[in-house]
């Protein structure tokens, strides 16, 4: 085994999931050197549809919870009285992100190429198809986000459940509207 090779072995070893944050702020230059090597991700069609955002404000943090929390509550709603119960249970670990000090949140868009050559001849299969890719390729930005961490001795998760409430999450960032969130990663270090 090369010397890389190694390395990459013992960097995805030892990479684990955070899931109790301590409050201690991450220095500046460690979020931009995440940034910069997720920048290096492979995306759909050679394309960098994609960016992310950085969000540091315990207040936009408790915000999102709370978009979280109530979509939970109002899925819950829905449901028969025995199944809420348990979906509120597991909806607890749509929350580990609370007490992070930093939340990374990388987000897309999905690229009109489709419809721009077939206009109204583009089937629904291929616009699926065509949004299929750009999901696939900001979950490798995505990877290349926790691996990048893990090398800058940075804990993350790698959370899609909070995406329960990605409409009211892309709003409270103020994202555009043609955006999608591909998933939520705290960063920081673990209690």
């Amino acid at each position: 085994m090369s010397e890389k090779s190694q390395f990459l072995k013992e960097l995805f070893q030892e990479r684990r999931s955070c899931r109790n944050f301590s409050k201690r702020a991450l220095p500046s230059n460690i979020v931009e050197q995440i940034i910069s090597m997720a920048k290096l991700s492979p995306f759909a069609g050679g394309r960098k549809n994609w960016g992310v955002e950085v969000v540091n404000s315990s207040e936009t943090i408790s915000k999102i919870a709370v978009a979280v929390e109530e979509r939970l509550n109002a899925s819950a709603a829905l449901m028969e009285r025995e199944s809420a119960p348990l979906f509120l249970e597991y909806g607890k670990s749509f929350l580990f992100f609370k007490e992070a000090p930093t939340l990374l949140i990388p987000h897309f868009r999905v690229s009109p190429t489709m419809r721009a050559l077939l206009r109204d001849r583009v089937t629904e299969e291929l616009l699926q198809w065509e949004r299929e890719n750009a999901v696939k390729s900001i979950s490798a930005v995505t990877t290349f986000i926790l691996l990048a961490a893990e090398s800058l001795g940075v804990e993350s998760c790698y959370m899609t459940g909070p995406l329960i409430a990605s409409d009211t999450i892309a709003q409270i960032l103020q994202l555009p509207k043609e955006r999608e969130i591909g998933a939520l990663v705290p960063i920081g270090y673990c209690k």
